[in-house]
């Protein structure tokens, strides 16, 4: 069984990846997931800072590590992944725009947050997926990503289902880069 460290920017991220049923999905792949560290922004992905996160994963025990990282405005995937400092046992996944942009992609949380059902054609172009997803919402709510997390959680939002939508690349990248450090192993 291979052990995972996730570095991620936010703590949307870590919502998700404190659940239940990533765990035990991971755990379905050969894969014991030993938690996730928080950076706060991109900026924290350059090599001096970067190397702080790592040590703390494979301090508790990681062999693998994914570093998560969103696009936001950056002109291209290859450019973003370029900018972090490349390593033997780390796989490097970019959510396209922003983590949050998963959540359109899972067309039966988003609908049940909404409150009917919503289809989103290309979940990865919107810019502000968070602000989308409120003004879709019709209601007042609190501009909070973590609180939208929550929302999207207690809805049943999970990254396979994203990963399942046929426009979001980025969320069936994660899950197979997941699934090729399992098969390695």
């Amino acid at each position: 069984m291979v052990k995972l460290g996730i570095i991620c920017e936010g703590e949307t991220e870590s919502v998700f990846f404190s659940t239940h049923h990533f765990k035990d999905w991971l755990f379905n792949l050969n894969i014991d997931f030993v938690g996730f560290a928080i950076t706060g922004s991109k900026t924290q992905y350059k090599e001096n800072l970067l190397t702080v996160y790592r040590n703390t994963l494979i301090g508790l025990g990681a062999e693998w590590i994914i570093a998560l990282v969103d696009l936001d405005d950056d002109s291209c995937i290859t450019f973003t992944k370029q900018a972090i400092p490349q390593f033997d046992n780390q796989a490097i996944v970019v959510a396209v725009k922003e983590f949050e942009n998963w959540y359109l992609a899972d067309t039966q949380a988003l609908s049940a947050f909404i409150g009917k059902e919503t289809f989103i054609a290309d979940p990865e172009i919107e810019s502000d997926a968070s602000r989308k997803i409120i003004e879709l919402y019709g209601q007042r709510f609190a501009k909070s990503k973590v609180r939208l997390a929550n929302s999207m959680k207690r809805c049943g939002f999970t990254i396979q289902r994203a990963a399942e939508y046929p426009n979001c690349p980025s969320a069936r990248y994660f899950l197979n880069k997941l699934q090729t450090i399992a098969s390695a192993n």
